[in-house]
């Protein structure tokens, strides 16, 4: 008898954890699309136009007047609301709401959890409010105090910069705004080449004044100004101090296909494709960019047809799921200008 109520004690205790581990996994998941959802809540009242809403690779966009499901994942970000300010003026744009939607929206879910932790006797849901109240305060302290995590700001972070510095705040705007402009399929190449333009005694190891010199850079190479391009990468991978992992990988990225495009040195090539920028190309594939390299590299590189026909195919087939229409465009354009050419000793 002792034995059976041993066994039934430690079979309902590892039952408990089980659940225990169920739900703090979805209490997660459950947190960060309520932290999206503060976002784009907050966003709307602040005059912001929705432009998509992601959780992990699953990407929900709005493309005219419909709501289509696309695939997009950024490394070390579960989830993201990206929408676009509606007024033409940085210093008009709201930021304070916007940015503090996540948080807010976080903090009042763990508030009405713990309420109904104190009216609610069922052993189970308890465990599971507790969760959600854990899950809250946790992505409160990530995402509202300021700071760092991977030399990624948070929006606490981004909040105090954009109050206290104007380029900042005109880089958080920028960045929403070509982000809309792209997603409604406006080409970056097609727009104001000066809007990109920031003088180089800025702050680059701040990931938004970053960001803003990627567009610049990404202009020079829709416009097939290699040379530029390639400028504008050395430059931010020389920066001292050192720009974020997540935009030195993507600089390289970038870097090789200029190199591939321009002066076509090998032993460049061999020192930037390595092991490291194999694996980040790897993570990233979904992304047409990234396909568009490897279809360079594999062509005018390797001089591998084969691969490269399977190369484009897959190409095509991620143009389908991409969320950014006026990138799409772009970079056909680009695939087609790279097909034309034999090898990269003759670009």
């Amino acid at each position: 008898i002792y034995s059976s109520k041993f066994n039934l004690s430690f079979g309902n205790a590892l039952l408990d954890l089980f659940f225990l581990f169920i739900i703090y996994v979805l209490s997660f998941f459950v947190q960060t699309i309520l932290h999206e959802g503060g976002h784009l809540i907050f966003g709307l009242l602040s005059n912001y136009e929705f432009i998509s809403f992601r959780i992990g690779s699953l990407t929900l966009v709005k493309e005219g007047n419909k709501l289509l499901f696309k695939k997009f994942k950024i490394s070390g970000t579960a989830g993201q609301c990206l929408m676009m300010p509606k007024v033409n003026d940085y210093k008009k744009s709201p930021y304070i709401l916007y940015n503090l939607g996540g948080v807010l929206m976080n903090l009042l879910t763990s508030i009405l959890c713990l309420y109904l932790c104190f009216h609610i006797s069922n052993k189970y849901i308890n465990l599971s409010l507790i969760a959600l109240i854990a899950m809250g305060i946790c992505t409160f302290i990530l995402n509202g105090i300021p700071m760092k995590i991977s030399g990624i700001a948070n929006d606490g972070y981004n909040l105090i910069s954009i109050g206290k510095d104007d380029l900042i705040r005109y880089c958080f705007y920028t960045q929403l705004k070509v982000n809309g402009l792209l997603s409604k399929g406006v080409k970056i190449e097609d727009m104001d080449k000066s809007v990109f333009e920031i003088d180089e005694s800025a702050d680059f190891s701040n990931p938004l004044v970053t960001s803003i010199k990627c567009l610049e850079n990404n202009y020079y190479t829709y416009t097939r100004d290699f040379k530029k391009s390639k400028e504008i990468c050395e430059f931010l991978l020389n920066y001292n101090p050192k720009i974020v992992k997540l935009y030195e990988n993507e600089i390289k990225c970038d870097l090789l296909f200029d190199e591939i495009m321009t002066t076509c040195d090998m032993e460049v090539i061999k020192k930037l494709y390595d092991n490291n920028l194999q694996k980040y190309i790897k993570a990233t594939d979904c992304y047409v960019a990234r396909k568009r390299l490897m279809y360079a590299y594999a062509l005018l590189v390797e001089k591998k047809e084969e691969k490269a026909d399977k190369l484009l195919k897959e190409f095509q087939k991620v143009q389908n799921t991409y969320p950014l229409k006026g990138e799409i465009e772009s970079e056909i354009e680009l695939v087609n200008y790279i097909s034309t050419l034999k090898n990269c000793e003759n670009n």
